[in-house]
Order: structure tokens, then sequence, then C-alpha cells
């Protein structure tokens, strides 16, 4: 789904409707850091650190015994047996994060850090994974970004090629030529500032441009260009903790595109799409998590793009107030499928779309069958230190 402004907005076309700490020298210590979170196994997890997946299950993509349910707000038992490597991939588990648009009790509020607070409180544990959408000429990473960095939140931020406040694109042909570098530089020395780990992803879902022409942003060639492009001024300016993203639809509708956006192997560390059952807001029938999730999968799998990388689902939701059994169908899902190390709930709702997992009791409890599952929570030791 499109951000406008800063929050989710409406797309146009066939699929959807719609410092805290600065640190001095950073490439040293984001070193250090990316070396101790690949380490991260074993110990006992410092205060504020993520509780763990309990030993022997790796992320094999095999069953496991059902985990009991958690009372309401209490916290599954923490085990640091998993470790993360240089790109933030756990050893065993899946990442579980959220987009957060609605306080705990599903009111939209634009108070990110609030929300998310609210949220982890009803949950009575954190929760690893949060994203960010930011427009073009805003800087990454801001206070909010910091203050989840300093309780050990690892951040997935994605810079859109629009600038929020004119509604006016920087065309990817521009970008790829250099022409907005000095920007660039400066998005790369606040992600270095920023000290640790981060998850960063050039225009997600580029589909929404293309679905309006090619007047709009350019070609899927020109924003794989692009890409590369903000990769390498990124990295240039000092940003060697950050990890990249491709990140898009995955809709089987767009698969002739794909391998033009596709901007090559040594510029992506993760793959990236977002499975929706939008089923009544598209005015079509309801999706199973299989349905959703697993045809760009499989497309993937044929196609060989990205071959070996991990996948995240940066944004799954289902739309309704009673999708309970969904939530949890894709959780059962996810802990079957081992190439996916990452989902995100996409907690809003958007041109008549409400994915918000807050909504009602039954989506609620959906999402936290997930939440509070261990394989869900791999240990993550990210922060500065």
């Amino acid at each position: 789904m499109a951000v406008i402004g800063g929050v989710r907005g409406s797309v146009v076309g066939g699929r959807r409707a719609g410092r805290g700490r600065r640190r001095a020298t950073v490439s040293a210590a984001c070193a250090l850091v990316l070396a101790l979170v690949a380490a991260g196994c074993g110990g006992t997890p410092a205060d504020g650190a993520r509780p763990g997946v309990t030993p022997g299950t790796a992320a094999s993509g095999g069953h496991r015994a059902p985990q009991s349910r958690a009372p309401e707000g209490a916290s599954v038992a923490p085990s640091p047996s998993c470790g993360v490597d240089a790109n933030l991939v756990p050893s065993c588990g899946a990442w579980l994060g959220i987009w957060p648009r609605t306080t705990a009790t599903g009111t939209k509020s634009t108070d990110l850090r609030g929300n998310l607070a609210g949220i982890e409180r009803r949950l009575g544990q954190p929760i690893t994974l949060v994203s960010r959408y930011y427009g073009w000429n805003q800087l990454p990473a801001d206070a909010t970004d910091e203050a989840w960095r300093d309780s050990d939140h690892l951040v997935l931020m994605d810079l859109r090629a629009r600038d929020f406040g004119t509604d006016r694109y920087a065309s990817w042909a521009s970008i790829a030529a250099g022409d907005h570098d000095a920007y660039l530089r400066k998005v790369g020395r606040r992600l270095a500032d920023y000290g640790a780990p981060v998850l960063f992803s050039f225009n997600q879902e580029p589909e929404q441009e293309l679905e309006r022409g090619t007047s709009v942003a350019g070609t899927a060639r020109e924003f794989a260009a692009a890409y590369r492009h903000v990769h390498d001024v990124v990295v240039a300016a000092g940003a060697r903790n950050v990890r990249f993203v491709w990140w898009v639809m995955g809709s089987m509708g767009h698969t002739e595109w794909y391998p033009d956006l596709y901007p090559g192997d040594r510029y992506v560390d993760w793959v990236s799409y977002d499975p929706y059952d939008f089923n009544t807001c598209h005015h079509t029938g309801h999706e199973t998590p299989a349905q959703s999730v697993l045809p760009f999968l499989h497309w993937l799998d044929r196609s060989g793009l990205g071959d070996g990388k991990p996948v995240l689902l940066s944004e799954f939701g289902s739309n309704g107030p009673a999708r309970g059994d969904w939530y949890r169908g894709v959780g059962e899902l996810v802990r079957k499928t081992p190439r996916i190390r990452g989902l995100i709930a996409f907690d809003s709702s958007v041109a008549g779309c409400d994915t918000r997992v807050t909504a009602t009791d039954d989506n609620w409890s959906g999402f936290r069958s997930i939440a509070t599952d261990p394989y869900f929570r791999p240990a993550y030791h990210g922060g500065p230190r």
C-alpha cells in the first residue's frame, strides 16, 4: 500500500486500491555490533533484549509441538539459543514485526512510538521488528527510530522517491544519474550515525508507479539503476551498518516486470514482498494464507531472482473484523516455510481495506498467536552498546 504524507494511502491500479546517541567512528562500531549480533548465541539476555527460540526449533521448516497459549499480557519465557548473521538473518525462527499505525485498542494514530509501546504492553512482551516509511527529502533515522534502536528493536526503513509534502517524484533516471547525490549522502551519513544495524529499502512497491505509467517515476530498468545508485552512495557515505531490502508487491499480475526491477544479487541482502488477503475490500473472495503467501514465493524459486536470499513478508494482513484464523494460519505457514525469515503486520486501515490486527479481539488473538510463539522471537541484541 502507498504512503501519503508519511502515512499509508491508496494505490491507483490493478492490484490494490488504494539522535539518542551518535557515534563518531561508525564503521568500527557497526562492525563490532554486527559481529556481536552474529555471535549472539548462548548466555543470558541483557535487559531489554529479545527472547529467543527454544532449542531444537531451528529454521528447518519442520513441525514443532504446539505451544500453549500464554495468558493475555503474559510473556513467553526467553531462550537465547539462536544467532543472527551479518545480514540480520536469524539462524532459527523468523522475525515478527509491525507497522504500528494504531493504538493497542485499534484507533489510528500517528504516534508510532506510543502505538508500539501500547501494543507491546498489551502483548506483555516486545516486538522485534518495526517498519517506517520515509518520503524524498526526509532524513532517516529520526528520534523515534533512535528510541526503538535504544530498546533493541530492529527497524526497516523505506525511502520513497516521492516528496510526501508536494507529491512530486524524483525520477528514477535522475537518481541513477547522480542528480540527487548531495541529499543521498546526507541520508547515508544519518544512517551511519544511527550506529546500529538497520534494514533499508529504496522505493518499496515500485509497481505502484508502474501501474500508473512510466511517466510517473520511470521504467522498471530505471528503478533498478536508481536502486543500485542509492545503494552505492549510501554505502560510500559510511553506512556499512545498512542491509538492503528489495521490496515489491509480489503480484502475480506483474511478474513480467520483476526481472527488470531486480537490481542484482550484489545489491540485495533480503527479498521482500507484501501478501494480503484483500477479499471484500477488493470485491473478491477470501484467500487462505497459502493462497496469499505462496504464489510469489514459488515464482521466485522458479525465476531464480534473489536465489538463496532470505525472504521478508514486509507487509501482511487480511481485511475484516473476524480474521483470527487467517493470522494463525499465516504463523503456521511461515513456520513450515524456512526461506521466510521475517514478517511484518500492516496494522492499519487504508482506502476501505482494514488490516488492523488491533481491530477486534478475534484479529488480536490471531496476531497474538504469532507474537507469543517462540519461533517468532529469535534473540536480537542489535542496539548500540
